[in-house]
């Protein structure tokens, strides 16, 4: 199927250039008549191929079975993702009375997210650290629906 698109761009672009080249002469019209006649045939001699077997559209780089993803592509809305539940979360533990950054790590595909790790930067001082830490893990985790162990804090 290539091949075939390749040979029309191929006479179209001859056909063109012959009829530039011929535009000043008395066989213009003959000229451009047999370029016209030289594309149609072309752009038909497959069909009757095509009909009787088929399109092969993995000629075309093109097959239903195998769907990849661009990983570049992947890791950007990935990030984009996550940085918006990093922030959202950082306002539910704002909310809860502390200052804190937070980043969270994963990978996103269709409906499924899994989260591998959150990293929380609790900033402030406290009278029982340990408590306040394990405060925040509590919330992060029930936030997002994860065990308490992938959830790491910091303070800062």
């Amino acid at each position: 199927m290539t091949a075939w698109l390749l040979s029309v761009v191929g006479a179209g672009i001859i056909g063109v250039l012959v009829e530039q080249l011929t535009s000043r002469t008395r066989l213009h019209k003959v000229i451009k008549t047999a370029c016209t006649y030289v594309f149609l045939l072309v752009l038909i001699f497959p069909l009757p191929s095509l009909v009787q077997n088929g399109v092969d559209m993995e000629s075309c780089g093109i097959s239903g079975s195998e769907i990849t993803y661009d990983e570049d592509i992947l890791d950007v809305t990935d990030g984009a993702y996550f940085s918006l539940v990093a922030s959202a979360l950082g306002s539910a533990i704002a909310a809860e009375g502390y200052d804190a950054d937070c980043e969270v790590t994963g990978s996103a595909s269709g409906d499924t997210v899994i989260v591998d790790g959150v990293t929380i930067t609790l900033r402030g001082e406290f009278t029982d650290s340990s408590a306040a830490v394990l405060r925040v893990k509590s919330l992060a985790a029930d936030y997002l629906g994860i065990e308490q162990s992938k959830v790491q804090v910091i303070l800062g």
